[in-house]
């Protein structure tokens, strides 16, 4: 697991390792520094007093259907917890607050919010963090390097996720495409710059052509 890392005020994540069907795909828990608290964004195996120097852990986001693995931990040390639509029946366990909306969030003006109504396989939720520029991704794009293991080089390549910053065949496959042009057009209206994705390298600058790109499968949006 990586040290945490600061991208820009107000913006810091944590890499670790994931393995996916016996591949080593990473994952990575983005902490936004809110006016009212922190949120913690796909959490990873870490305490909360691993961030609270940063401020007092107030949220955290499981923000789609399979980054949930390690949210009870946060959960249970008093974080209000939010997750994507059907979280909570599949996770009876876990307190969940509610489902993050444009319309109804918890955490104020510098975070935009919009839960995808095309892959059901999936639901996630994106954000936009306004006063960095910067989208919050799950799954939504892949970001694999070139000293990533072959093997996972190779899968991702056999699935369309690799090389470059890519959807993979379960996007083209699994969204519903006129409802998918509607999503893609609403995060691209958004103002960013960099991406934070789960899985491979964070794009510093150019990240709203790059996501761009990797849709153009779905033609013209909107």
């Amino acid at each position: 697991m990586s040290p945490l890392r600061n991208l820009a005020p107000g913006l810091h994540c944590v890499d670790a390792g994931q393995r996916f069907f016996g591949l080593e795909l990473g994952t990575r828990m983005t902490v936004l520094a809110l006016p009212g608290g922190l949120l913690v964004h796909s959490p990873v195996a870490l305490p909360p007093e691993t961030i609270a120097h940063l401020g007092e852990p107030r949220w955290v986001l499981a923000p789609n259907l399979f980054h949930h693995l390690h949210v009870g931990p946060w959960a249970a040390a008093g974080l209000e917890t939010w997750g994507a639509v059907g979280l909570a029946k599949k996770r009876p366990d876990v307190p969940f607050a509610g489902t993050p909306t444009a319309a109804a969030h918890p955490w104020g003006t510098e975070l935009r919010v919009h839960a995808l109504a095309s892959f059901p396989l999936s639901n996630e939720v994106v954000l936009l963090h306004r006063p960095s520029r910067t989208l919050v991704v799950t799954d939504l794009v892949f970001h694999v390097q070139p000293d990533a293991p072959w093997a996972t080089r190779a899968a991702m390549t056999l699935i369309g996720g690799y090389p470059g910053v890519r959807t993979t065949a379960l996007e083209r496959v699994g969204m519903q495409r006129a409802a998918a042009r509607r999503d893609l057009a609403e995060i691209l209206s958004w103002d960013f710059d960099r991406v934070v994705m789960t899985h491979g390298e964070v794009i510093e600058t150019g990240g709203k052509d790059a996501v761009a790109r990797a849709f153009s499968w779905l033609g013209p949006l909107g």
